[in-house]
This record gives C-alpha cells, structure tokens and sequence, in this order.
C-alpha cells in the first residue's frame, strides 16, 4: 500500500508497463514473424522491455499527458470533456505521442543510425493500434488498481 498522494506515479508505473509490454510483445513478434529478427525469447523480451519501461516513465513524467490529451480534444472542439468520445479521443492522443516516440526512439536504439526510417513506419500502425486497444481497455482497470494501491492515508 502506498499513500493517497502517489497516486499519479503509481499510476504511471502501471500504465507504463501495460504499454511497454504490448509494444514489446507486439513489435518482437511481428519481427520474428517477418523473419527480421530471431524468435522471441525472455532474453530478447526482457532485453527490449526494460529500456522501453524506462523511456515510457520517462516520458510520462516529462510529458503532462492528461493536459495534452484535453489539448488535442479542445483543438477538434469536443464539448462534453467527460463523454465516451472524448474518453477515446483522449486515450488515441495519449498512446499516439508515447508511441510515435518509443517506437522511434526503441528501433533507433535497437538498430543504431542504420535505422530504416520507413521500416519504422510501416510498423507504426500496426504497434500504435496495438497499444491504444491495450490501453483504451486496461485504462479504466489500471486506475481502480491504482485506487487500491494507492488507499493510505498521509
């Protein structure tokens, strides 16, 4: 159990891993499937996970990502803030910008300046539907998770 006022970080963190992971997972075995890279492995997995978890909290602390989300909403003038619509919009906005910048970032890490640019657009879509799905289904669950972690007074 951790304190009220954590709630935010530890958020985070869960949501952070629940990206990560489908990112990862996704990205190493469509690759392994396209025979570009070997056989997904726990070593190639964990490998890819950790610096991707350390980039997704990274740039969740960096970036104020609930404001830029209302930002974008206000930007295509959704009125009600709190509709399903806006609920979606505001999630599609969130998991664009993490995965526009880890998937580029990761591959460039994981290939160095030999990066092929439009590989890495090519599997853009496929990795940011991916994680929106995730994280449009699991958003809601993460917060009631982090509600219970996150119930000690002080």
């Amino acid at each position: 159990m951790c304190k009220k006022s954590k709630f935010p970080l530890v958020f985070n963190i869960i949501l952070g891993i629940v990206v990560t992971l489908v990112m990862t997972l996704y990205v190493k075995i469509s690759q392994s499937m396209a025979g570009i890279a070997p056989p997904l492995t726990f070593e190639t997995f964990l490998t890819n996970f950790i610096p991707g978890f350390c980039l997704c909290m990274t740039l969740e602390t960096i970036i104020d990502l609930p404001a830029m989300g209302n930002f974008f909403l206000r930007l295509f003038g959704v009125k009600n803030m709190e509709g399903t619509l806006a609920y979606f919009l505001r999630i599609f906005f969130i998991a664009l910008i993490l995965v526009v910048v880890m998937s580029f970032l990761l591959m460039f890490v994981d290939m160095g300046f030999a990066m092929p640019i439009p590989g890495w657009l090519m599997s853009l879509p496929g990795t940011f539907l991916a994680a929106y799905v995730a994280v449009a289904v699991l958003f809601k669950p993460c917060l009631a998770l982090t509600g219970i972690l996150c119930s000690k007074e002080g």
